[in-house]
């Protein structure tokens, strides 16, 4: 997939992650990142959508509904090496080590309550996602110490994204995420199609048009800055 095609498969993400957010200028310093290592690759669309349902449970107390979209999250699977500019199928089919990247973006009143004592909310986002089995286990010595977590996750930062260069950071943070999905299309590999809630669940007909405007906004703002 050429660059200009990644970039625009981005911002598309990118538009469902924010349609129906206000305040769409400041949301990367309302927004989370994450990283959970899974045993496999099997039913990847019903193991994203539970990790999105544990969270929203975790943070609000009970099942996101069409009415009640609390937060948006963007998830993508990926694979071992997939900074390589080519993974082989196999690798891309059946990885050793399988894990997704994600963002979760909040409103400001929620994100307020959040960040105003993070590691509770980090720690119960993490236990929240942890009782899954497909997760992976995490590494604990033969003291019985952590050696690795198999769940991490934290703020935000444009610091530690780059490469995409996207006029929007979290534009550049999404596209890092679909490494394998940008390879894998190109050869009808769609196992690590990525996936962003609540949209994919409830989106309506206005939602989509919604998005798509977004998404033109967004290319335009991309265009003028690569120009």
């Amino acid at each position: 997939m050429k660059r200009i095609e990644e970039q625009q498969n981005a911002l598309m993400y990118l538009s469902r992650l924010l349609q129906g957010h206000t305040q769409k200028s400041d949301v990367a310093k309302r927004s989370l990142v994450f990283t959970i290592q899974v045993k496999h690759l099997i039913n990847t669309s019903q193991l994203k959508k539970a990790i999105y349902q544990k969270v929203h449970r975790a943070l609000y107390g009970k099942l996101s509904s069409p009415d009640n979209s609390n937060f948006s999250m963007f998830i993508a699977s990926d694979v071992e090496s997939s900074r390589r500019k080519y993974v082989p199928d196999d690798v891309l089919l059946n990885p050793i080590l399988p894990h997704y990247h994600g963002l979760m973006v909040f409103s400001k009143p929620d994100w307020d309550r959040i960040c105003e004592n993070l590691s509770y909310y980090k720690g119960k986002i993490r236990s929240s996602i942890s009782d899954i089995k497909e997760i992976r286990d995490r590494e604990v010595d033969d003291y019985g110490c952590i050696k690795s977590e198999s769940i991490w996750i934290d703020m935000f930062e444009e610091k530690n994204v780059k490469g995409a260069k996207h006029q929007s950071p979290l534009g550049d943070y999404i596209q890092y995420s679909m490494k394998s999905h940008l390879q894998g299309v190109n050869r009808s590999i769609l196992i690590h199609e990525p996936s962003v809630f609540p949209f994919d669940m409830y989106s309506s007909e206005q939602d989509v048009k919604n998005a798509n405007r977004l998404f033109n906004e967004l290319w335009k703002q991309q265009v003028q800055v690569s120009a």
